[in-house]
């Protein structure tokens, strides 16, 4: 654990200012001070691909003309943010790259800020990495896996590396990815990169391959949601990590699409210590999870007993809360995902699929 936690830090941390609000955020989370570390940040609902598997997708397939967050939007939401404990923001959207002012978005990240970007690099260049360095980004994410080798260039993540952007693959821990997680990790040791693992969430996909996952994840270049930002073994949705959507609707997680407040409507504090005082009471090591044996073998695996109360639910695959207790508190949101909701759910019930989305 302590070889992995000086790598991550090594690989994340690009100056003394961010090392120093990393290491006082670490001691004010351990000491149970309410703290919000980290946030992800979708700035467009625009992209140039349309896969199967999508987190967002119904997000961003509510939009029919989907405005991009405006770059004086993020300023004001970063420094609230900062002023909460921030250390780490990661843009995703949607594709990032797609905006022309993304540079700018990535700019008006203070600097001791982490930051971090999402893409699925197809849009990338040398040239754009320039400006990407130029303007302070720390880590440059690249989804990794079948559906991407064609666009994935080894060649582009080692330039990044060599302009100080440290490149991590992303990948969906399943077992019919298991054979390009392995060779991404090949890759980050031969080039100094790292390796993210995303736990699936259930829409269009399977579950976690635990056998690999439970291997592999104490890796020094492995990087994991639950333990990169939270120091620990637990799941740090709605507590010391948010995702607020390029709507400004704020959500646990990326991929829990429960909304809980809208930032254009209430100041950020307000809305962050409303959902850590519900959420710092449900423990558990992923609240993605909806099956009672993974969430056995994770109790195991973690040296944990947290309740299987907090088992998700398969009503909705964008909203594993749907029907349970962590439902409570959260509202419509501002955009129309909450009709889509409803029909998926519908649907659902009814033992249809769902009617395709129309945008």
């Amino acid at each position: 654990m302590i070889k992995k936690a000086f790598k991550q830090f090594r690989l994340g941390v690009k100056s003394p200012g961010q090392a120093a609000r990393v290491l006082a955020s670490e001691a004010k989370m351990r000491a149970g001070v309410r703290t919000l570390r980290s946030l992800e940040l979708a700035v467009t609902w625009i992209c140039n691909l349309d896969c199967a598997f999508c987190y967002a997708e119904d997000l961003m397939k509510a939009q029919k003309k989907p405005p991009n967050m405006t770059v004086d939007t993020v300023r004001k939401l970063l420094k609230d943010a900062r002023d909460l404990g921030l250390i780490h923001v990661n843009i995703t959207g949607g594709e990032p790259m797609v905006r022309s002012d993304i540079y700018d978005v990535v700019d008006a990240i203070p600097k001791d800020i982490v930051c971090s970007l999402v893409s699925n690099s197809t849009l990338l260049t040398e040239d754009k990495i320039d400006k990407l360095a130029e303007a302070g980004l720390s880590t440059i994410q690249m989804s990794y896996g079948d559906y991407y080798l064609k666009a994935f260039k080894r060649d582009l993540a080692r330039y990044c590396v060599e302009k100080g952007i440290s490149v991590t693959l992303s990948v969906v821990n399943i077992k019919s990815e298991r054979d390009n997680i392995k060779y991404a990790f090949e890759m980050a040791e031969e080039d100094d990169f790292s390796v993210l693992f995303n736990y699936p969430m259930i829409y269009n996909n399977v579950g976690v391959d635990s056998e690999y996952y439970w291997k592999m994840r104490y890796h020094p270049r492995c990087r994991e949601d639950n333990l990169f930002w939270s120091g620990k073994d637990r799941c740090p949705a709605g507590t010391h990590k948010l995702y607020v959507t390029n709507d400004g609707d704020v959500m646990t997680c990326d991929r829990i699409h429960a909304i809980y407040g809208n930032i254009h409507d209430e100041p950020l504090a307000d809305i962050h210590k409303r959902m850590y005082d519900q959420f710092i009471k449900h423990k558990s090591f992923c609240l993605l999870e909806t099956c009672t044996d993974q969430w056995r073998i994770n109790n195991e695996k973690s040296g944990h007993n947290y309740s299987e109360e907090l088992i998700g639910t398969n009503d909705d695959p964008f909203n594993v809360f749907e029907g349970t207790k962590l439902m409570e508190g959260s509202i419509e949101g501002s955009t129309t995902a909450k009709q889509m909701h409803a029909s998926r759910v519908q649907s659902t019930k009814q033992g249809k699929e769902p009617e395709p989305s129309k945008s």
